[in-house]
């Protein structure tokens, strides 16, 4: 199966699912998303010292959240390339602490993050973090 998806790469949405047997399954993007990421592109295109600063700006998050998480059951998991960031608890009450972690940071700082959210009744399988 290949999947492709501009969610998080374009801010956007649309997609795609391919695979054996002639499967396949699209979600085009509304004229509005397909211009805005068309324009994303091209301003990438046009400036690679954009991309180049958002991937020092993440690395520096990256080890600033592998420094403070040091000694703690928090972990950052993930490529220190990617400005999207993966927390995980690996302790007992990581529901609890994880959201506590959420309200800390949008009440004490600048920092918005949120949370993965499962229904564990919807899921075949187990989610745990790698």
């Amino acid at each position: 199966m290949v999947m492709g998806s501009l969610e998080n790469a374009m801010a956007s949405t649309g997609g795609f699912c391919v695979g054996r047997l002639g499967y396949c399954f699209s979600a085009s993007l509304p004229p509005l998303l397909a211009t805005a990421a068309s324009e994303g592109l091209k301003i990438i295109n046009e400036q690679p010292e954009r991309v180049a600063r958002v991937q020092r700006f993440a690395v520096a998050v990256h080890r600033g959240l592998e420094a403070a998480f040091e000694g703690s059951n928090f972990a950052v998991q993930g490529v220190a390339l990617s400005p999207m960031k993966h927390i995980v608890y690996n302790g007992d009450d990581a529901e609890k602490k994880l959201d506590a972690l959420v309200d800390r940071l949008f009440n004490e700082s600048s920092i918005m993050i949120t949370r993965a959210r499962y229904l564990d009744r919807d899921e075949l399988y187990p989610v745990t973090p790698r």
